[in-house]
């Protein structure tokens, strides 16, 4: 039961991040992909909407880890690891989360060194 609970938490979170980032609206342009992820992602703070009250936040480390939290819905908290498989495309695999149970693996993608697109959400470099 609190396996489905878990997955029903993190479908709506899911859900209500879509509506809000249309809500927000996009232009629907995008920068320069990254050439070099290393220098894009480590040692800094991706957050969402904003770094001045962010609800979403990830932080990628050289050592080719990374981890994200959220503040929604009471909060949680995911580790893993990264790896760039080109054209700024990163595939994240996790391997730790405060739920009782993990995400797939995805692909997440730098547009230009400024934003982050995790599904349909942009983090922006903070």
């Amino acid at each position: 039961m609190n396996k489905v609970r878990s997955i029903l938490f993190l479908a709506g979170v899911l859900a209500l991040l879509a509506v809000l980032h249309q809500s927000c609206g996009s232009s629907g342009t995008t920068s320069e992909t990254a050439a070099d992820p290393v220098e894009c992602l480590v040692g800094v703070d991706w957050v969402y909407p904003s770094g001045e009250s962010p609800t979403g936040a990830w932080k990628f480390s050289s050592d080719g880890t990374f981890n994200s939290s959220t503040t929604m819905f009471g909060g949680m908290s995911s580790w893993g690891n990264w790896e760039h498989i080109g054209d700024g495309k990163i595939q994240v695999t996790y391997t730790r989360g405060t739920e009782e149970y993990l995400p797939e693996p995805q692909v997440i993608e730098l547009n230009g060194c400024d934003q982050l697109m995790v599904g349909q959400t942009i983090y922006i470099n903070d």
